[in-house]
């Protein structure tokens, strides 16, 4: 018997500039509205720019998930002070 190994749509995930897709398309979440019983959102397809209004149990119905935040680039390695330090002005030679 196959199972989802997809955690539900969250209702937290749906937070303003946070992203949702069902494997097909691209939602950026516009704004929210959680009235205590409900939660509803307005969602822009980054595709076609449209905007839609959607409940959360009709993008669960729909299998949307959100998108996972990557880890940043990492950052170049500036050389050493000494290294620097031997470099001419302006040349990008190394001093002898």
């Amino acid at each position: 018997m196959p199972f989802s190994v997809r955690r539900p749509l969250r209702s937290r995930a749906l937070a303003p500039d946070r992203y949702l897709t069902d494997g097909r398309r691209l939602l950026r979440v516009l704004a929210r509205f959680d009235d205590g019983r409900s939660v509803m959102v307005l969602v822009e397809d980054c595709c076609t720019l449209d905007a839609y209004a959607y409940a959360l149990v009709e993008l669960r119905a729909m299998r949307f998930r959100e998108v996972g935040v990557s880890a940043p680039a990492p950052r170049t390695v500036a050389p050493p002070a000494e290294a620097a330090e031997t470099l001419r002005e302006g040349t990008g030679q190394a001093a002898v």
